[in-house]
């Protein structure tokens, strides 16, 4: 991990994923789940579990350049919310009508949930639409946040606001698939697990894209 750390520290991450973001890999759809649960595509009583698709969400993906490294910002969602509660997941949410685009929306829904401005990020670009479980169809969007920036979690939305190394999120072999089970069915769900926060599922799969996007190559090839 430390000689990772190292050559993440010495690249210029920005340029990279700048220069990377015009992979088609990096623009593809994803269906996540479907994508690692090749096996149960179609499966009618499995697939009882997810909604009809909701409606475009984007959540913006905020890289702070600190000085003893640059990290990820990720939350806790209040256990009062009534969809994802306790889970954990970037600053974000559904698109509103006056939004312009999913640029807006995730720069909007940063402020309100972390008191993120948005003078306060510079937007590197977008992935490619990540569609998770219970039909959310997210564009994350990659924002550089300026580190003097007062991070405060809204009450009613964010119990908990916590950073993870970018180096660890770049680094691929901190991210897995783990296996649950639903209705006697066991199916797979993207992990990243990091110190005492589970990290899984879309979010888990939003990060997996930005750590395939921070290789020298492409490591989906």
């Amino acid at each position: 991990m430390a000689a990772f750390e190292n050559e993440i520290a010495e690249i210029d991450w920005r340029g990279r994923i700048q220069r990377n973001l015009s992979r088609a890999t990096a623009q593809r759809v994803r269906a996540l789940f479907s994508e690692i649960n090749p096996h149960l595509v179609g499966d009618k009583l499995f697939e009882s579990r997810w909604s009809e698709l909701r409606k475009d969400a984007a959540v913006l993906v905020p890289i702070i350049p600190r000085a003893g490294g640059s990290t990820v910002l990720l939350t806790v969602r209040s256990s009062d919310m009534p969809s994802h509660a306790g889970q954990i997941s970037f600053p974000g949410g559904k698109t509103h009508p006056d939004d312009d685009g999913p640029m807006a929306t995730a720069l909007r829904e940063a402020h309100e949930e972390v008191n993120i401005a948005p003078g306060e990020v510079d937007v590197v670009g977008a992935f490619g639409v990540h569609k998770g479980g219970l039909g959310f169809s997210v564009t994350p969007v990659v924002g550089v946040v300026d580190p003097r920036a007062d991070l405060k979690p809204c009450p009613r939305e964010v119990d908990e606001i916590f950073e993870v190394p970018l180096a660890f999120v770049a680094d691929l072999g901190n991210h897995i698939t783990e296996q649950r089970e639903h209705k006697g069915v066991k199916y797979n769900m993207f992990a990243a697990p990091y110190d005492r926060f589970h990290i899984w599922g879309l979010t888990a799969g939003i990060l997996r894209t930005l750590a395939e996007t921070l290789q020298d190559g492409d490591p989906t090839r």
